[in-house]
């Protein structure tokens, strides 16, 4: 998995998307509205194969092709310079910068993707399963297409290589962005291979990308949790509670669901994960996280297996080129790290090993 775009995210841009969340609101209010008042709307079943079907067809057909026209359309100087122009202020997009867009395009989007609800609320063919699943959906391939990461495997176009024509990447939807002119398309590339719109350049760009080796880190921060509710502060999560590391707000007990799941994925997957990657210039930065939590530090059993979380870190860093301090590299002498944690500075030492 690699960038598609080799390149920074601006101060500037991290401020303007901070309000990505105003479309969550927008659309929930809206959600509330048609439950309550529409007709059909309410004691809908679980699963109905018919609304499933007749989602995915209205889908395919009218929202893809009236969006990749309105998209094509708001490309238009005049539309462009009042408000997609917004949009696109993000050359270099990250997950959130799919739904930072002016209030009338906001609008605009949730008309398109009420099409396939409101035919199936309308028809009685709606379901839980295809509201959810169809807001999923969207959600899931907005945020991807804008990660900025191709991680769509080549495996899955080799195995049915009509996919390129129904499943965009991110790589593809970069060059959107990069290009402006090319890849108008929502997440379905069909209609820019049909209207002559995309850019000639997104096969190669998709097999650069997969390519290319992930980047090595100048400057490694390596860190741990503190609370399951520390999940909140990251980038995805409340950016209000950013400022206050600390603190707990009672609407946080309303996510214990998704705390308990994130501690349970935490304990199952055991091993250090990357959480931020930045860069200042040419100077890149991570942001490792060790899965323990402040409280198991206080606990002298767990010692061994956070020493050893630790351990791994300092030697995949070394792998992958990054400098870790040593006190002698003479084979002898330990290696060594300083961390903070919720008890203070911390310095663990570990008998030197070769480099795997």
């Amino acid at each position: 998995m690699a960038e598609s775009l080799y390149k920074p995210l601006e101060f500037e841009q991290v401020d303007r998307e901070r309000n990505w969340d105003d479309q969550i609101v927008f659309n929930g209010i809206l959600f509330c509205l048609g439950s309550r008042h529409m007709p059909g709307a309410q004691n809908l079943p679980l699963w109905r194969t018919d609304g499933v079907l007749l989602t995915i067809l209205l889908h395919a057909g009218p929202v893809e092709y009236l969006y990749y026209w309105l998209h094509r359309a708001l490309h238009h100087h005049f539309l462009y310079s009042r408000y997609h122009s917004h949009h696109h202020s993000s050359i270099v997009t990250e997950p959130i910068t799919s739904v930072i867009h002016p209030f009338a395009e906001h609008i605009a989007y949730f008309v398109l993707f009420a099409i396939p609800m409101l035919t199936t609320t309308l028809t009685g063919t709606a379901s839980i399963i295809s509201f959810a699943g169809y807001v999923t959906y969207i959600d899931f391939m907005n945020n991807m297409g804008h990660c900025n990461f191709e991680l769509i495997p080549n495996w899955l176009f080799s195995i049915f290589p009509p996919l390129k024509y129904l499943m965009y990447t991110p790589s593809f939807h970069s060059l959107h962005h990069t290009q402006f002119r090319t890849n108008y398309s929502l997440f379905m590339p069909i209609y820019d291979y049909i209207y002559g719109t995309m850019d000639k350049s997104s096969d190669s760009l998709y097999e650069t990308s997969l390519k290319r080796k992930e980047e090595t880190p100048d400057v490694l921060h390596l860190t741990h949790l503190t609370t399951p509710e520390s999940i909140y502060h990251l980038p995805l999560g409340f950016a209000s509670l950013s400022s206050k590391p600390h603190t707990s707000h009672w609407y946080l007990w309303l996510m214990w669901p998704v705390t308990l799941w994130s501690a349970m994925l935490t304990w199952i997957y055991g091993r250090t994960f990357v959480v931020e990657r930045q860069r200042f210039d040419k100077l890149r930065l991570q942001t490792w996280v060790i899965p323990k939590y402040s409280l198991q530090y206080f606990l002298q059993w767990q010692n061994e297996a956070i020493n050893g979380l630790i351990e791994e870190a300092i030697l995949e860093a070394e792998e992958k080129g990054t400098t870790t301090k040593k006190q002698k590299d003479d084979g002898k002498s330990p290696s060594c790290i300083w961390f903070f944690n919720g008890r203070g500075i911390h310095r663990h030492l570990f008998p030197h090993k070769p480099r795997r």
